[in-house]
């Protein structure tokens, strides 16, 4: 998925802009990203009173900043653009749009592209295909996430989280004291080396343990170091992954 490095090292501008400009979240959640399928971008909650947000557009691979009324306000290439050039274009458009506090690139986390974010690091250019492959992921994940909420009695809003560049939600039922449910989509990992959708339970703070589930029909069981139920995305349609998410839950309970 070579894809996937370079649009999970954009979307670190959008969370750097949200840790710069907003107001610090216990959760970290001021920092993480929503998905817009009209647009077919990733954007930050919004940056100002106006409404003003930065968003990563997957179909033009660009970074775009947004007015809610009159649209893209600036938009840069992120094919074959240094890291330090975009750093210095997001702090010249915070000062025109009048955002008071200054823009700093200041990561938190650690993600695994060590010499990524170099002042002469650059972003290779993407094929078309690739990129409309992500948009699809991404508006399949949103769509399966929003069918799922139903099998809840409280189910957080859909974001996408920067740091894992999962996209996630955290679904409880009332009956079940102390437990809680996280749903997604991940990017190839330690669990599979493709996209994957995936359902885990936590009792506190503690996964629950999956050694001794029977079998899905759809997707598979993992205990090696994570538990939970994983689908490999590639080719699955909307039915599959909403019958994938079900039939995890219910195993569960």
């Amino acid at each position: 998925m070579k894809h996937t490095e370079p649009l999970h090292r954009a979307v670190q501008y959008l969370a750097t802009a949200s840790k710069s400009f907003l107001p610090a979240k216990d959760d970290d959640s001021h920092t993480n990203v929503g998905w817009n399928p009209i647009s077919k971008s990733f954007e930050t909650h919004a940056l100002d009173k106006k409404g003003l947000t930065l968003a990563l557009n997957v179909d033009a691979y660009s970074l775009d900043f947004i007015h809610p009324i009159s649209g893209i306000e600036a938009s840069f290439p992120l094919g074959g653009a240094k890291h330090l050039d975009i750093v210095n274009w997001i702090e010249r458009e915070r000062a025109f749009c009048k955002i008071e506090k200054e823009y700093s690139f200041d990561l938190h986390y650690e993600i695994p592209y060590t010499d990524a974010f170099n002042d002469d690091s650059s972003f290779p250019k993407l094929k078309e295909e690739d990129l409309k492959a992500h948009i699809q992921l991404r508006w399949l994940a949103d769509k399966a996430l929003a069918l799922a909420a139903g099998q809840f009695d409280l189910f957080s809003d859909i974001r996408v989280w920067p740091h894992h560049f999962d996209t996630g939600a955290i679904g409880s039922n009332l009956i079940e004291k102390d437990v809680s449910y996280g749903l997604g989509l991940s990017i190839p990992d330690h669990v599979k080396d493709d996209y994957y959708f995936y359902v885990t339970k936590y009792k506190g703070d503690e996964s629950v343990n999956v050694s001794r589930f029977s079998k899905l029909k759809n997707g598979e069981w993992k205990h090696d170091g994570w538990n939970g139920a994983a689908l490999r995305a590639t080719a699955k349609s909307l039915p599959e992954v909403v019958s994938f998410f079900a039939e995890a839950i219910k195993a569960y309970k």
